[in-house]
């Protein structure tokens, strides 16, 4: 098979899982050229049109690939958020945000999510002229995102009330002892398939000299 194939093979085989929530794909165009690659987002995009939400990681996508998405959540160095939210009709609800906070005007011929990258300082050689996080958490954007949010939980506890069940309103579905033991598990487990490394580890620690 192919590349594009084979991406279109991996895609099957998730929701051949019956995603009950959320289809996530990492990258999904990294490795693809320009056709490959529109033809895979218009893949997603219809599985978007027909109700499947779908979370994807993409890097320096272009403007084109870029107006296939709805929303963006765009991250710093350190996951910190500096944007939340729609893009907008050829990208323009989430330039607006950046040009009204003070971001350089993007050009008419500039890809937006390039743009959006040299802004942020994200690009190579670029810096950012501002604290682009202090701005997102005091921007109205920001509260309009979280009294959204805070709506959810009110809905999903008010639904999940006479049921009993009030594990769905909570912000995670394990308990921070279930999630610690289950990461140390798998962590043990890793180690254990690969027992070379411990070995390095442990000859380096009983050969090393201060």
């Amino acid at each position: 098979m192919n590349v594009e194939q084979r991406k279109r093979l991996t895609i099957g085989v998730e929701l051949v899982a019956k995603p009950d929530l959320l289809l996530f794909l990492d990258e999904p165009t990294s490795g693809l050229d320009s056709q490959t690659a529109w033809n895979i987002l218009n893949l997603i995009r219809k599985l978007a049109d027909n109700g499947q939400a779908i979370l994807c990681t993409i890097h320096q996508p272009s403007s084109v690939l870029f107006q296939r998405f709805d929303r963006l959540l765009l991250l710093v160095k350190g996951g910190q958020t500096v944007y939340f939210g729609d893009i907008g009709q050829e990208s323009r609800t989430f330039i607006d945000y950046f040009e009204r906070s003070g971001a350089v005007p993007c050009g008419e011929s500039q890809n937006p999510a390039e743009w959006m990258l040299e802004v942020i300082g994200a690009a190579p050689g670029a810096k950012a002229s501002r604290d682009w996080v202090q701005m997102w958490k005091d921007s109205p954007e920001f509260v309009a995102v979280n009294q959204h949010l805070d709506e959810l939980r009110s809905e999903l506890s008010v639904g999940t009330a006479p049921t009993g069940d009030g594990s769905l309103s909570k912000s995670y579905a394990a308990s921070f002892y279930t999630q610690l033991y289950m990461c140390t598990k798998r962590a043990m487990e890793q180690s254990w398939r690969d027992p070379s490394y411990i070995y390095a580890k442990l000859g380096l620690c009983t050969t090393s000299v201060n």
